[in-house]
Formats: C-alpha cells, sequence, structure tokens
C-alpha cells in the first residue's frame, strides 16, 4: 500500500525571495534572516518572525540557518537542513522512504502566520515568489508535490496567483482558517473560490495563527498554539457551510489540515442543532436570521467536498469516520517540523480499531482523490 502524505512542510529559506522569484520591485523590501543569541529570525517590515513572546506571538520553524550554519532550533532534529529546506530534493525522498511516503504534498511553514506585512502588494508579491520558487524546486517530480500560497487581502492578486499556481504545477492553495478578521464566506473572496473551482485545485486550510482579534489576546506561546493557532480552522469550517459557500461552488474539495479530527463531532453536532434550532424558531420572528445555507450542515459533510486529516493518535478516529464515511479522512506526516509523530503511516497500520479498508482509503485512496493524484 501507497502512503500519499497529505500535509508535509518546507522551511523558507533565503532563496525563497531571491532575484530569481521575487518582483524587482520589492527586492528593497526582500525577507532577510537575522541571528540573535542562536536563534533564527525573519525580517519582514523590521518586523521578526516567528514572534515566540509577547502579544500575538507564533512559533515558526523556519528558517533553520544563520550564514549557513543550523541554527539552535534546528539541532537535533531527525531531519537534515537540506530535506528542511528542500536545498537538496533527495535528502527529503531519503526521510520519505525511512517514514513509508510514497507521494507527499509540500506545504508551507512562513506562511502559517498572518500577517507577515501590512503592506498589501508586498504581501501578494512573496506569495508570488513562494510560489514560483517552489514551483521551480519541484518541477516534475512526481513523488513531490505542492501547495500554493495566496495573500487573501488582494483578492485580484489572489485570483491571478490561483491560475499562476495551477501552470507552475500545485495540486493544491493553502489558505489559514480566516482571512485576517475576515471569515471565510465573506463575499470578497468568492472570485478566488471562482478560480479555484475553475482550476480545480484543493483548498488546503490549514492551522495557523490567522486571525489578529484572536492571536493578540494571547502574549504566551503555550495558549497561542492551542486556541489562537486552531480555533480559525474550526471558524473555516463553519464559514464555509454557514455561508452557503459550498451552495455557490458545489465542485469545491477543502481539506481542513493538522488540527486532527477529534473536532469534527463537536462542531457538526453544534451547527446541526442550531441549523434546526433558527430555522424553526427564530427566523419565524426574524427572517435575516434563518440559516444562509442550503442543507443542512451534514449532508455538506456526505455529498463529499470535505476532508479531514487525522492525527495518529486521534481515540475518536473510529467514530469520527462513522460520522463523515472513511473516504473523507486523511493523513499527514508534518515533516520536517519538531513535533510531529515520526512514522505515521506505520502507527496507523498497527491500529486494531480501524479496517484494512479503511487504512488503504486514509493513506493513499483518499488523498489521491482530493488532490488529483494516480493511485
Amino acid at each position: 500500500m501507497d502512503y500519499i502524505d497529505a500535509d508535509g512542510h518546507v522551511e523558507e529559506s533565503p532563496e525563497t525571495f531571491s532575484d530569481r522569484y521575487l518582483d524587482p520591485a520589492f527586492r528593497s523590501q526582500r525577507p532577510r534572516v537575522v541571528g540573535v543569541e542562536g536563534m533564527a529570525y525573519w525580517i519582514i517590515d523590521e518586523q521578526l518572525f516567528p514572534r515566540r513572546v509577547g502579544p500575538g506571538c507564533h512559533n515558526l520553524g523556519t528558517p533553520v540557518r544563520i550564514d549557513g550554519k543550523p541554527a539552535m532550533h534546528s539541532i537535533g532534529k531527525p531531519d537534515s537542513l537540506e530535506s528542511m529546506e528542500l536545498v537538496d530534493i533527495n535528502a527529503r525522498l531519503q526521510a520519505m522512504d525511512e517514514e513509508g511516503i510514497t507521494v507527499q504534498v509540500v506545504y508551507t511553514t512562513l506562511f502559517l502566520a498572518y500577517p507577515l506585512t501590512s503592506n498589501s502588494s508586498l504581501a501578494t508579491a512573496l506569495c508570488s515568489s513562494y510560489n514560483r520558487w517552489l514551483g521551480d524546486r519541484l518541477s516534475g517530480n512526481e513523488r513531490l508535490k505542492w501547495a500554493a500560497v495566496v495573500n487573501l487581502d488582494d483578492i485580484p492578486g489572489a485570483v491571478r496567483e490561483v491560475h499562476e499556481a495551477k501552470r507552475l504545477g500545485a495540486v493544491a492553495v493553502m489558505v489559514l482558517g480566516t482571512a485576517g478578521d475576515h471569515t471565510l464566506d465573506h463575499p470578497s473572496l468568492f472570485p478566488f473560490y471562482e478560480a479555484m473551482a475553475e482550476e480545480g485545485l484543493a483548498l488546503g486550510v490549514h492551522v495557523g495563527w490567522a486571525c489578529p482579534s484572536l492571536n493578540n489576546l494571547y502574549s504566551h506561546i503555550y495558549p497561542s498554539g492551542v486556541i489562537a493557532f486552531h480555533i480559525p480552522l474550526l471558524m473555516g469550517f463553519t464559514a464555509l457551510i454557514s455561508g452557503g459557500v459550498l451552495d455557490r461552488f458545489e465542485n469545491l474539495r477543502v481539506v481542513f489540515l493538522e488540527a486532527g479530527c477529534l473536532w469534527v463531532p463537536f462542531i457538526i453536532d453544534r451547527l446541526n442543532h442550531r441549523f434546526e434550532n433558527q430555522g424553526k424558531s427564530l427566523a419565524k420572528f426574524i427572517p435575516q436570521t434563518a440559516p444562509q445555507e442550503a442543507l443542512p450542515p451534514t449532508e455538506y459533510v456526505r455529498r463529499g467536498n470535505f476532508y479531514f486529516s487525522t492525527e495518529v493518535e486521534d481515540s475518536l478516529l473510529p467514530q469520527v469516520m462513522e460520522l463523515v464515511g472513511e473516504g473523507q479522512i486523511v493523513l499527514g506526516s508534518d515533516m520536517p517540523h519538531g513535533d510531529r509523530e515520526r512514522f505515521a503511516a506505520r502507527l496507523l497500520q498497527e491500529r486494531k480499531d480501524i479496517s484494512p479498508t479503511a487504512k488503504a482509503n486514509i493513506l493513499e485512496k483518499n488523498p489521491a482523490r482530493l488532490y488529483g493524484l494516480p493511485s
């Protein structure tokens, strides 16, 4: 059985924003890597990323080097720097072979923090540079596929990047669970979804520090890494259903990544409850409070538009599969991030509470269908 890893990552490097890829108009604002007491940081608009302490704190694995040498936070990780940065493709393929990964879909690390800049034009240029760089690095590779990034503060730019990403060979486009302080059902985003539907790319809704109003409540990375990091993904799922996005774009394929699947029964239950309650009670008196979606929430899940990544240790995985269908679950390795569970595919296959058919679906058939890959 092949394992298609639905969610790997790359640690960006200075090459990501080099002259070969970054729009010349923004080279004076190029992200730079600096070292502070052995830790490596990006400087973007004179701000440090990651910001591990203080209001709006977040944690990122990128960058991994200072002047070519390993940064303190990258020492001791099981993956080589060359594999982390995709400088040496063979190094990543070797790491994949060790963990039984046949194909890996690569997502960003740096763009898991929002906003990287308040300059929307610069943000679009950074997205474009990233996409051109990764498309160049992985062009034609049968085992390494990738997800593009877009700036949802610049919808015309995001639409251009969707079409360009398809041309460059991307199989998905990543967004976070909110578009900044807008939810994912905001009407301004509809041209972006139209472009996604036109190109047939999967939409990867990934955990990340997406919502400044939420991020800035936290000054300690521990609760921030629990709430500000994960809750926007639940907000994204809720918005796509409650805002009727799936009624407008019926063929959109959406995957929710790196939050496990334990949240799925809770949110679906609450959505079903409110759909029933709002539709039968309050809307009788105040019509504008009626749900905007055409179908009960569970119907959108059963229709097959939504996929959910699981963690290999998720105790409720059998119950989640019973709720959403075993054809809607995928597994990501999170390689090369330091807090991942290594050898996830092997551990999943060792579970006794999941059928062989379900394991084959999770590891191969479901991610192949999600990303439009051969299986």
